[in-house]
């Protein structure tokens, strides 16, 4: 009788708790469905990391060839020094130096070949010099298109997940990033004065002559007028000359970068646009006015 009794009295605490289990069950799931789709729009935010390990082999390559165009380079106008003529310092550093001005087509020109055998060498290494540039514009081409493609792929996947409505909004919340194209410009800059003020201080010249013999020369212009003469500035040149035209040139991919971020950014736009307007358009197509129900 005692256990019978107790079993009665469990009875409707167990109703009880039964009652209770579909509302907690349902807090449960929407707790559940809440961090989903908390985390498929952190998983979907805008801008992606899009430099992957796939791109380093690339880079690792090119800075191979280079490695070997340079020393091939060095090596071969090193044995040429006689075949060469122009004001003349060191034979290791000048042929260093002019390997350097010949790789990032500087030319001053201050340093030149004499001999049907230098020049037909010294053809062959600009022409290979020309190649490895054309693998630099590769790189710096599949970066932009890359990114580009990512950020799309992930806006419309923000879009089948959260909606068009939620990913526009995520995407006009957006801001272009200047970080990367502001310390190029620095870094420039610095290159830039750091260049005049050795060319004032070792090589001599003034200021007007400084300052345009580092604008022709970071711009890869080199007209030869004014160029490097002395050991020092020669062996200070092949840093400068290769660091500085490489910021130069990084300076324009980033520029370019962020032009083509804000031209994604409005082809996005458009892309989410144009569903919106589908999407009502099919909803009204199957809205049956006659008896107030929707088909579909």
């Amino acid at each position: 009788m005692v256990s019978k009794a107790a079993k009665q009295a469990k009875l409707p605490m167990a109703a009880a708790a039964a009652a209770a289990s579909p509302n907690s069950t349902n807090d449960e799931n929407s707790a559940e469905k809440t961090s989903k789709t908390t985390s498929t729009a952190a998983n979907s935010a805008l801008p992606i990391k899009i430099w992957t390990n796939e791109n380093f082999p690339n880079l690792m390559k090119l800075g191979m060839y280079l490695g070997i165009y340079m020393g091939v380079g060095t090596t071969c106008f090193y044995t040429l020094r006689d075949h060469i003529r122009g004001k003349k310092t060191n034979d290791l550093i000048d042929a260093l130096y002019l390997c350097v001005v010949t790789m990032t087509t500087v030319g001053y020109g201050d340093l030149v070949p004499h001999s049907f055998l230098s020049q037909m060498i010294f053809s062959g290494f600009i022409t290979v010099g020309m190649c490895l540039f054309g693998i630099v514009v590769k790189i710096a081409a599949k970066y932009l298109v890359v990114k580009q493609q990512m950020v799309m792929v992930n806006a419309l996947h923000l879009s089948k997940k959260l909606g068009p409505m939620e990913a526009l909004k995520e995407i006009e919340s957006l801001k272009i990033d200047y970080t990367k194209c502001v310390i190029s410009l620095i870094a420039a800059a610095a290159h830039f004065v750091i260049g005049v003020f050795v060319l004032v201080t070792y090589e001599k010249m003034d200021f007007n002559d400084a300052v345009y013999c580092a604008c022709t020369t970071m711009t890869t212009v080199g007209f030869g007028d004014e160029s490097f003469s002395s050991e020092f500035g020669r062996m200070f040149g092949i840093i400068w000359i290769a660091t500085g035209t490489s910021t130069l040139g990084q300076l324009f991919l980033y520029i370019a970068e962020v032009y083509t971020d804000i031209e994604t950014k409005k082809l996005v736009k458009w892309v989410l646009t144009s569903n919106i307007v589908v999407a009502k358009k099919d909803l009204e197509a199957a809205d049956n006015v006659e008896d107030d129900k929707v088909y579909g």
